[in-house]
């Protein structure tokens, strides 16, 4: 074989080494993965939509808890507590505080989500209430309170919040089924009188509404199942409170990517399961919609690589003399170059071909590199020329501490208290403004930015608002990005409680929750803000309106991530609340 292989011309010997050594080892290999591409293709899909799942499981997750707070805040107001009250009142009485908690709730209810409060156990002092088949959301005294019924689901669950399927409430001939997240409620003023059920309707509407977003391969479902395979939303005209079929396999499992080939269209699952909500989310894909047009693909490919190698096994003979020789040159004429010295022969090549421009190129990037290496000389003298300028830079600013520091001990020695800590907090903030260099610093050094602005403002200003601090010290170790909380007080005192003299009040509160850094900064300021606009520019939806916080929340998510940031509520009471939420890190020694 060796000796049948010495007596080949060169040319014989380049086909035989294109033929047995690329053509056919490529061809075998192309073979062997493309069988495999479609597996791969459903792992791949598949591990892609299970994180989908997951992920958009738990934005459905938050909805709920926000459901599940907004009746736990219900279930606390003086409105919910008094329909407890024994004390004996008239019929006008009760009419009163019964339409009271009926507005409270009407207001709650808005697109689609109705909120009602059902208390059975007292329809007797209540006869004029109206009935649930009459209006959608408010307080009602007639349901269904069997063992089998979602009011008993709710006693039964002690307070924790349930999603159960029901008909909807009001004008409902059709009837026409909802989600909905009921949740029983105790009496705080007597806990031997009969207690409530709250019921938000429309659950589904909520969670359909973030479902329609997602977007997933044609012919695709997705599901929002309870524990029991029950249909609580989806995004495929499934009717709520029908039940969803499922292979046995998958209905036995609580999460995970499953394929099922037993029917007659295979389809991909991809499943989580939520413990908060007891709900299950469910992706179910079409296989065919996943690697059906990959397989035509795949064929086509296979037909091109062939007529592409044959191609290039007769083109590499033909070139075989045109190529070699010049390639063997300029290899020579590579080896003799070093960087830094000119060629020993340049030869410039005339032909107009990938060779020819390839040897004029490599004489032109040789001269090009030379050309580099004396400019990157010239340029590493600048740039320590840059280093010289900036350290002398840096002198200005400690010469400028320096000087305050002076002022400052001889303001204190000529008796002028109140000029000397001005002075001190002025220096103060300068020094925390450059920290040496650093752009997150320890949250205890921010505090102490915050109360040197403060002194000064209270001074310079004449301000005479209260101030309430509650920092836990546990979080104070933690990094934050320097001077973000600056702007937002300032926000507070000139936009809330400047003209409000000594009724001005400012609450600054930081707490470590777990893994999170929670910093609240409130006002009792006596106009009302905004609050959708102040959300807007801190979204950026409004660039041309409050850099201050839009570069705030900026730095936030540059540093910590999209999930971080500002946003701004109303205060209880009256004012105006900024929450900022950023992860607990550790300073780094």
């Amino acid at each position: 074989m060796f000796k049948w292989f010495s007596r080949m011309n060169l040319i014989q010997k380049l086909i035989v080494f294109i033929v047995f050594l690329i053509v056919i080892p490529i061809l075998a290999a192309y073979w062997i993965v493309s069988v495999k591409v479609a597996e791969i293709t459903e792992d791949q899909m598949g591990d892609t939509l299970f994180q989908l799942v997951k992920t958009s499981h738990l934005t459905l997750d938050r909805d709920i808890t926000s459901v599940d707070g907004t009746t736990e805040k219900l279930m606390f107001t003086p409105e919910t507590q008094r329909m407890f009250d024994t004390t004996p009142l008239n019929e006008f009485e009760r009419l009163q505080k019964y339409l009271v908690l009926d507005k409270l709730l009407t207001g709650y209810s808005k697109n689609a989500m109705n909120f009602s409060m059902f208390i059975p156990e007292v329809a007797d002092d209540y006869p004029f209430a109206l009935h649930s088949d009459v209006k959608s959301n408010g307080v009602f005294f007639a349901c269904d309170t069997s063992a089998s019924s979602w009011f008993q689901d709710a006693v039964n669950a002690r307070g924790t919040g349930i999603i159960r399927i029901m008909n909807q409430l009001g004008d409902n001939q059709s009837g026409i089924k909802t989600a909905a997240y009921i949740r029983s409620m105790n009496n705080y003023l007597d806990d031997r009188s009969p207690a409530g059920v709250f019921v938000m309707t429309g659950l589904d509407v909520l969670l359909q509404r973030d479902l329609e977003s997602l977007k997933i391969p044609k012919d695709g479902q997705i599901v929002l199942l309870n524990k029991g395979n029950i249909v609580l939303a989806n995004s495929s005209g499934l009717e709520i409170g029908s039940t969803f079929s499922l292979p046995q396999e998958i209905f036995r499992s609580s999460e995970g990517v499953y394929i099922d080939r037993k029917s007659g269209a295979s389809s991909l699952y991809a499943v989580h399961t939520s413990r908060n909500s007891d709900t299950k989310l469910l992706f179910k894909i079409p296989i065919s919609s996943i690697i059906g047009e990959h397989e035509a693909m795949r064929q086509l490919v296979n037909y091109l690589m062939i007529v592409y190698f044959c191609v290039l096994l007769i083109a590499s003979v033909y070139f075989f003399r045109h190529i070699l020789s010049p390639l063997s040159r300029l290899a020579r004429l590579s080896r003799s170059f070093e960087p830094g010295r000119p060629l020993t022969n340049e030869y410039k090549d005339n032909r107009r071909d990938e060779i020819g421009l390839l040897n004029n190129a490599f004489i032109d990037m040789t001269k090009r590199l030379n050309q580099t290496i004396h400019d990157k000389y010239d340029l590493e003298l600048k740039h320590k020329e840059a280093e010289l300028t900036i350290l002398h830079s840096q002198i200005n600013p400690h010469l400028l501490y320096n000087t305050l520091e002076s002022i400052f001990w001889r303001t204190t020695i000529e008796g002028n208290a109140e000029s000397a800590e001005m002075i001190r907090d002025l220096s103060l903030l300068m020094r925390i403004g450059l920290s040496r260099g650093k752009t997150l610093i320890p949250i205890s050094e921010e505090l102490n930015h915050i109360e040197a602005y403060l002194r000064l403002q209270l001074k310079r200003n004449n301000y005479e608002f209260e101030i309430h601090w509650d920092i836990q010290e546990e979080a104070k170790p933690y990094l934050i990005p320097k001077v973000v909380l600056q702007p937002l007080v300032e926000n507070a005192i000139m936009h809330g409680i400047r003209k409000m003299d000594n009724e001005g009040k400012l609450w600054i509160s930081i707490s470590k929750c777990d893994d999170l850094i929670k910093i609240a900064i409130e006002d009792n300021g006596y106009k009302t803000a905004d609050i959708g606009k102040l959300n807007e520019i801190v979204n950026g939806e409004r660039e041309q309106e409050g850099f201050g916080i839009q570069n705030v929340n900026k730095r936030i998510k540059l540093h910590f991530g999209e999930t971080y940031g500002l946003s701004y509520e109303f205060r209880p009471g009256g004012g105006t609340c900024v929450y900022m939420v950023i992860p607990a890190r550790a300073e780094e020694i």
